[in-house]
């Protein structure tokens, strides 16, 4: 049953969702207005395969995003998007009016309604996501001479997981980006300490050593550096004695670089070309034996808010003894993509969650709750520009 008076209660007068009208001079408008057009432009150059028909399709997307065109019906399987979708569609939305969170789940949609029929459904970011993994090489190999794949420091792993978030195609319009140096040397670092609005790693730690004979869920974001990041936390948990530890992935590709199940293999071998040999061959040894699995749920790739979870979902998170999710796009979602004033408690919006529950995440985007007036002021000081949405910044927030 979910916990749901106080988050009734708060969502009665719930604040708008983030949406492009916010506002010209808005990150949400920016990502709208020229990224997601940057997203098709970076598909086509990295498909240069495509039939001039696709590709003359695709720039048609581009164009209606970037003009502000209203939202049009989705016509391609599967049936289950278009069922989801069409009540929001059927509000006259644009572009730049409909909430963002529906405006991006959309958006790959009808990349995707345009590109699957034609490629037989395979992945149009296949080949930018090898890139940043390829990409994340150097700081691999800084994380292997911090002997991250044998501490039992859990905080370090957690740390590691966390920052490998910056990496992250969909904010960088499809272009891999350099490794930010605190996702592998600087990890226990005190000025990445400095980079954390909210804290609280130790909680975490603390569950994640009661969870050990039980089962933890893992939201992940990313492939690439991110995925790197995570198989370490997932590797040094298993040597750490925890018992089964459960994957939750995508089942289509969205958002650019999210992880789908085709995509883990590559993870592996890439460890294994990479000096990680034996990090891979414990993974390997986990997946077999079935300490770890990987589940893909329908619902990751749906637009509608962790709140409205359906059943069985919700079934799967209560039976775990703590969940985590992993990045930008499923804190936005725990939190319904909503202007919710920062210091809202993160604990008091989480009543509704099945489970222990934690989230790693950098800020690139509007959404942040659980953190003082006085630590804004602080950060938006330092970066006025970036402290919100550049990566720079990140949550470690725990709810029991």
């Amino acid at each position: 049953m979910i916990s749901m008076s106080l988050l009734s209660t708060l969502l009665e007068a719930k604040p708008p969702p983030l949406a492009a009208s916010d506002g010209v001079h808005t990150f949400t408008y920016d990502s709208v207005q020229r990224r997601l057009p940057l997203i098709v432009e970076a598909v086509l150059k990295n498909n240069p395969s495509y039939p001039v028909e696709l590709e003359e399709s695709l720039r048609n997307l581009a164009a209606e995003i970037e003009c502000g065109k209203p939202l049009q019906a989705l016509k391609a399987p599967p049936a289950t998007w278009a069922a989801e979708m069409a009540p929001l569609l059927a509000e006259t939305n644009t572009w730049f009016t409909a909430p963002w969170f529906l405006v991006e789940n959309y958006f790959y949609k009808r990349i995707l309604e345009l590109t699957d029929p034609v490629t037989g459904g395979s992945d149009p970011f296949a080949a930018q996501k090898l890139a940043s993994l390829a990409a994340a090489e150097g700081a691999f190999q800084r994380m292997l001479a911090a002997k991250l794949d044998t501490t039992e420091d859990l905080e370090r792993l957690v740390m590691t997981s966390l920052w490998g978030n910056v990496a992250d195609l969909s904010v960088s319009a499809g272009d891999v980006l350099v490794t930010p140096e605190k996702a592998s040397e600087g990890v226990d670092g005190e000025e990445v300490d400095d980079m954390l609005l909210a804290d609280d790693t130790k909680a975490l730690c603390s569950a994640l050593i009661a969870a050990r004979s039980g089962e933890v869920i893992i939201v992940l974001d990313n492939c690439g550096l991110e995925f790197v990041a995570d198989l370490l936390l997932i590797d040094g948990l298993l040597r750490c004695g925890q018992n089964k530890i459960t994957l939750h992935v995508k089942d289509t590709p969205v958002f650019v670089s999210d992880v789908t199940v085709p995509d883990i293999e590559p993870h592996l071998s890439w460890l294994e070309s990479n000096h990680g040999q034996e990090m891979a061959a414990r993974l390997r040894q986990a997946f077999t034996d079935g300490r770890v699995e990987v589940e893909a749920p329908t619902f990751y790739t749906s637009s509608i808010p962790f709140y409205e979870m359906p059943d069985s979902l919700r079934t799967r998170f209560g039976a775990a003894e703590l969940v985590i999710t992993k990045g930008d796009a499923n804190y936005r979602r725990m939190l319904g993509d909503l202007h919710w004033p920062f210091d809202t408690p993160f604990s008091e919006l989480m009543s509704y969650w099945p489970s222990s529950v934690a989230a790693l995440r950098t800020c690139k985007s509007g959404v942040l709750v659980g953190v003082s007036e006085k630590v804004t002021k602080v950060a938006a000081g330092k970066h006025p520009d970036k402290w919100l949405t550049g990566g720079l910044y990140g949550v470690v927030q725990y709810h029991k």
